[in-house]
Order: structure tokens, then C-alpha cells, then sequence
């Protein structure tokens, strides 16, 4: 996004230092603040707010984790959370406005409407899969931090988790060259 707005000319991904509030000519773009409205607005952070004054258009980012039973739910979730926020933010600015949520699975799985959503925000599909493959990394890291801190387990739990533990090294080490969809499950 900072790339795309004319805050940074550097193509790499992890060199960018993020910070709260950027402005210039092009855009103002927030992260993780909270928004000033007319009225009282009880969900007024999102974790990214984006504000186009060139095309007049109010962009709100949503990023969850989830796990697959709730997937679907977290992501209509935050669409729905941040509606009071865009209509707001429409009138005050005039400026249309948009919700964007960015929900995933721990490891890596995301619904069909996520391809539209990355599409809307002009995502990379090296940068999609950049981003599934940090979430497969820290997953793993976590998963191995509370197998070194002793957790107890039954012997079901304890085969689910090696499980679910070889798969994320599978994934991993494949570097996921697309996003991994629930319609390709």
C-alpha cells in the first residue's frame, strides 16, 4: 500500500517500517488508530484506513486469524463491524467508502471471497504468497514454543498436532505459489 500511494519507492517487502498515521498529496494511510466521526462510533480502530484523495475513496482494512470452522463467520464479521465507521466516514469526507477484510486460517487457508478482496486492493500474488507463507512460519514457531514449554497432551491431541505440525512444513517448504482456497479443498 505504501508503494502504491507514493510513500516508498522500494519493491521489497520487508524493508518497510510501518508506521501510525502517513500522509501526503496522494493519501493518508493509518494503521491501528483510532478515528475521529460527528458521532460517537463504537468500533472506530481499524487496523488499516486508507483515505485515496485522488479517487475520492475510503478504504478499511480488517486483518484477522482464524481458524477453518469460523472462517467464514470472522470474515462477515468484519465487514460488518466497521459499517457504522464507513458510513461516517462517507458523509464526513464525501467520499465513497469500502470495507476490505483479510481473514485467514492458521495455516494458510482463506474463503473464495478472499481473491476478490486482494484484487480490490491491487495485492501481488507474490505478495499473497509472501503473506501465507509468514503465517505457516510464525504457526510453526508457535506451535513448537508450546511443545518446548511442556503442554500436556492426550495421545489424540498429540497425533492431531504432529499432524497438523508435518503439514505446515509440507506447505511451507512448497512456498506456496498461490493462494490456498477453501474451493480448492
Amino acid at each position: 500500500m505504501a508503494k502504491k500511494y507514493g510513500f516508498t519507492r522500494n519493491t521489497k517487502v520487508r524493508t518497510h517500517t510501518v508506521q501510525e498515521i502517513m500522509t501526503n498529496y496522494n493519501a493518508e494511510i493509518r494503521v491501528d488508530t483510532r478515528v475521529a466521526t460527528d458521532v460517537k462510533v463504537t468500533h472506530n480502530k481499524p487496523d488499516i484506513l486508507i483515505v485515496d484523495k485522488k479517487r475520492k475513496e475510503i478504504i478499511i482494512i480488517e486483518v484477522g486469524m482464524t481458524n477453518l470452522d469460523l472462517l467464514s463467520v470472522v470474515e462477515n464479521e468484519k465487514l460488518r463491524k466497521y459499517d457504522l465507521l464507513a458510513n461516517e466516514l462517507g458523509l464526513i469526507h464525501k467520499y465513497r467508502t469500502k470495507i476490505t477484510p483479510c481473514v485467514m486460517t492458521w495455516d494458510g487457508v482463506v474463503t473464495n471471497f478472499h481473491k476478490k478482496y486482494l484484487k480490490e486492493l491491487d495485492v501481488q500474488p507474490h505478495l499473497e504468497a509472501y503473506i501465507q507463507s509468514l503465517v505457516l512460519k510464525k504457526t510453526l514457531e508457535s506451535i513448537s514454543l508450546d511443545r518446548r514449554r511442556g503442554y500436556d497432551m492426550d495421545d489424540a491431541k498429540e497425533k492431531e498436532l504432529d499432524e497438523a505440525v508435518t503439514s505446515l512444513v509440507d506447505l511451507s517448504q512448497r512456498a506456496l505459489p498461490t493462494a490456498v482456497s477453501l474451493q480448492d479443498n
